[in-house]
């Protein structure tokens, strides 16, 4: 009886984390996110065009998940902490390598410029991204730095395969939060293409 009962808790408990999780994935897939057209979808791939975006980045010279999230925190306290505005999370995260240091950025909403944009802190710039077009393969799950190198790796075989030639780094994109369950979240690794 007593195993019975655990395993009815278990399950009530799984089930509850599920639904909780997938409701904030639910609640994450609504915030606002940067224009794009799909060009081509295969599967997991697509090519997308993008049109511009503004976004707020910081770079932070550390290993990537500990440069993510110091850089995610810097950004976080400018968006939610700004007392002249304040400003809505959107998606996705946006990381990629600036030199030394691995740089984070949050795509800002569409109704601000450059100029709109309330007073950034040290260590918190502005940049917009031109109009471009990128390879992406989506996946789901943890992105460990092992998972990340195997996406890009499946996404430059794709390329290699359509003939397309990368012209920039590989960017990745993160949806979720952690707090959304691995089987939930969506994650992309992105490289722009000529």
């Amino acid at each position: 009886m007593k195993t019975h009962n655990i395993l009815g808790w278990g399950a009530l408990g799984l089930g509850l984390a599920t639904l909780v999780t997938g409701g904030l994935g639910l609640y994450e897939r609504n915030l606002e996110q940067p224009d794009y057209t799909i060009v081509e979808k295969d599967g997991a791939f697509e090519l997308r065009d993008y049109a511009a975006i503004l976004v707020v980045e910081t770079a932070v010279l550390a290993e990537r998940s500990v440069a993510l999230k110091a850089g995610f925190q810097r950004l976080a306290e400018y968006i939610f902490g700004n007392k002249r505005e304040k400003i809505a999370m959107t998606a996705p995260v946006l990381s990629d390598r600036a030199m030394d240091a691995w740089r984070t950025r949050f795509v800002m909403p569409a109704r601000f410029t450059a100029a709109t944009l309330p007073d950034m802190p040290d260590g918190v710039t502005a940049a917009e991204i031109p109009a471009r077009r990128k390879a992406v393969v989506r996946f789901a799950g943890l992105g460990s730095d092992t998972r990340l190198a195997e996406q890009e790796m499946r996404l430059r075989e794709w390329l290699s395969a359509r003939d397309l030639e990368a012209t920039g780094g590989v960017v990745i994109a993160f949806y979720n939060s952690p707090f959304v369950a691995p089987p939930f979240r969506r994650n992309e690794v992105m490289i722009a293409v000529g």
